[in-house]
C-alpha cells in the first residue's frame, strides 16, 4: 500500500514539475519573442515583427504585450501603406481585434487606449463613407477619454483629444468658409450653418475646452495656443450674429499674438482660417 502511494506521489510530483518545466519554457520563448519582434519594429521591418509577436499570441493568449505589441504592428502596416488595398479590412480588423484583447487584459493601461485611437482615427481619416468616417473619430475619441479618466492630469492628451475632434470637422468648417471667403461674418447661408451648429456645435465646444485645458496644464507649450486660434476662428463661422462672430476672431487673434510670442511662427500650412 505504501508503495503505491509512494508511486503516485512520484507521478503527481513528476507531472507537477514536467508542468512547471513547459510553462517556464514556454515563458522564456515567449519573452525570446517578444525582444525579437521589439527589434524588428525598431528597425520598422513589420512584417517580421508581425510574426514574431503572432507566434508569442500563439503561446500565450494571455500575454498583453503580445496582443498589444502585434496591434501596433498591423496598424503600422496600414499607416505605412504596405498593405494592398484588398487587404486593407482583414489587417485592420486583426489590428483592431489584438489592441481591444491587450484592453480587455489590462484595462488599466493606458497605452493599448492610445495604440487603439490612433488607429480608429487613421481609419475614419481614409473613410469613404460619412457614417464610418464619424463612427471611427467618435471611437477614437472615446478612447482617449478612457485615458483621461485614468490620468487626468496629462496635458498632451487633452491637446491630442483636441485635435482628434479638429480633425472629424475642420475640414468641412475650411470648406464652408472657403465658399463665402469674400465676406466677413458668420456663414451667410443660414441652412448650412444651422446644419454645422446641430452637427457639430458641441463637438467644437469640447474641442475648445480640451485646447484650452492643456494649455492651462502646459502654459509653455505652444500649439495648444495655436490650436485655440483655429478653433475660435471656426467657431466663429456658425455664430449667429456678427457680435459673436466679432468676438470669436477677437480671441483667435489674442491667441494667436500669444502664440507668436510663446516662439511660434506661422506659415500657410499652420496659419488656420482667416476671415
Amino acid at each position: 500500500m505504501r508503495t503505491r502511494g509512494n508511486a503516485l506521489l512520484f507521478y503527481a510530483t513528476a507531472s507537477l514539475s514536467f508542468a512547471v518545466c513547459c510553462y517556464g519554457q514556454t515563458g522564456r520563448d515567449v519573452s525570446a519573442l517578444l525582444e525579437q519582434g521589439s527589434a524588428a519594429l525598431a528597425e520598422n521591418h513589420l512584417h517580421e515583427a508581425a510574426e514574431a509577436f503572432q507566434k508569442a499570441v500563439d503561446l500565450d493568449p494571455s500575454s498583453v504585450k503580445a496582443h498589444e505589441q502585434l496591434g501596433v504592428t498591423l496598424s503600422r502596416e496600414i499607416i505605412a501603406g504596405n498593405v494592398r488595398p484588398s487587404e486593407d479590412t482583414d489587417v485592420a480588423e486583426r489590428a483592431e481585434d489584438h489592441l481591444k484583447r491587450a484592453i480587455e487584459l489590462a484595462p488599466s493601461a493606458p497605452r493599448p487606449l492610445l495604440e487603439l485611437s490612433q488607429l480608429e482615427a487613421v481609419l475614419a481619416e481614409h473613410s469613404a463613407e460619412a457614417s464610418e468616417r464619424s463612427d471611427r473619430y467618435r471611437d477614437a475619441q472615446d478612447l482617449l477619454k478612457q485615458v483621461l479618466a485614468l490620468q487626468p492630469g496629462k496635458a498632451d492628451i487633452y491637446l491630442q483629444l483636441a485635435n482628434l475632434e479638429r480633425d472629424e470637422f475642420g475640414p468641412i468648417f475650411q470648406q464652408a468658409g472657403a465658399r463665402f471667403s469674400a465676406r466677413s461674418g458668420p456663414l451667410p447661408d443660414a441652412e448650412l450653418r444651422h446644419s454645422l451648429q446641430q452637427q457639430y456645435g458641441s463637438l467644437i465646444e469640447d474641442a475648445i475646452a480640451n485646447a484650452r485645458s492643456a494649455s492651462e496644464m502646459n502654459p509653455n507649450a505652444v500649439k495648444p495656443l495655436l490650436l485655440m486660434s483655429r478653433l475660435l476662428r471656426e467657431r466663429a463661422l456658425i455664430r449667429e450674429t456678427l457680435e459673436q462672430y466679432t468676438t470669436d476672431m477677437h480671441s483667435a487673434d489674442d491667441w494667436q499674438r500669444q502664440f507668436l510670442a510663446a516662439g511660434g511662427h506661422l506659415d500657410k500650412d499652420n496659419a488656420g482660417p482667416g476671415r
